[in-house]
């Protein structure tokens, strides 16, 4: 058993979604958040990159860490009413609190990690209060992860949110059940921009196919494209 998992994304018309194309779809970023809210999740889920560039609080670069024996397994700090989790394999994030906010959303954050994540990093989450689950030796198990996220907080519906290496980690596990993108009409035109969907090079996952069940016209030529698998 594993939580309802919807990606819900703003993109360019050629489906990026980092790069210049945000200034020119600056109004869509409402009704991007307004259709956040109407999908109705518990949690959201970020990678690394994205988690430090849109939470507060939340920053590129490892602690200082702290050698102390830390119990085995995963650590729930405390439940709370909404999570952001972050895709964070190998601890690569510092944090000033183990709550986070963005916009009007404020969440406690779960670290999603690896299991063979170096113990003072767990150290340093349990210091300041920072929940973490464990997942996968060598490389993320996103399935498990989700699970997890089920088990131990209660999570069912779940907004995963980029960047494209996280949608790309959830796609590729084959751990994804709607898709909801924001169209914005402009075309990035860049190499080097994520995609909706990344992966590390040589990964060869079984692709995914959708059933369109809703289109929506959203301001200034945007499209809503709500598709299922």
């Amino acid at each position: 058993m594993r939580p309802h998992i919807i990606v819900h994304i703003l993109q360019s018309i050629d489906g990026k979604v980092a790069g210049k194309f945000f200034s020119s779809a600056y109004d869509l970023v409402g009704a991007y958040g307004a259709i956040r809210d109407e999908l109705d999740a518990e949690c959201i889920i970020y990678g690394a990159t994205t988690a430090a560039e849109v939470l507060s609080g939340v920053h590129a670069g490892r602690p200082t860490q702290v050698r102390r024996p830390v119990p085995p397994g995963d650590y729930v700090a405390r439940e709370a009413d909404f999570y952001f989790a972050v895709v964070d394999p190998e601890g690569t994030l510092r944090f000033d609190a183990p709550d986070t906010t963005r916009g009007n959303l404020k969440g406690h954050v779960v670290q999603l990690l690896r299991e063979d994540v170096n113990p003072g990093y767990l150290s340093y989450l349990r210091g300041i209060g920072v929940s973490y689950v464990l997942a996968g030796r060598g490389s993320f198990d996103a399935e498990l992860a989700a699970e997890k996220l089920l088990q131990l907080f209660g999570v069912s519906r779940i907004l995963l949110m980029g960047g494209g290496f996280a949608n790309g980690t959830f796609a590729a596990a084959e751990c994804v059940d709607e898709l909801s993108l924001i169209i914005a009409p402009v075309a990035e035109v860049a190499s080097g921009q994520p995609s909706l969907f990344e992966t590390v090079r040589g990964l060869r996952a079984n692709p995914l196919e959708f059933e369109l069940a809703e289109v929506r016209q959203l301001p200034n030529s945007g499209l809503w494209l709500h598709y299922m698998r």
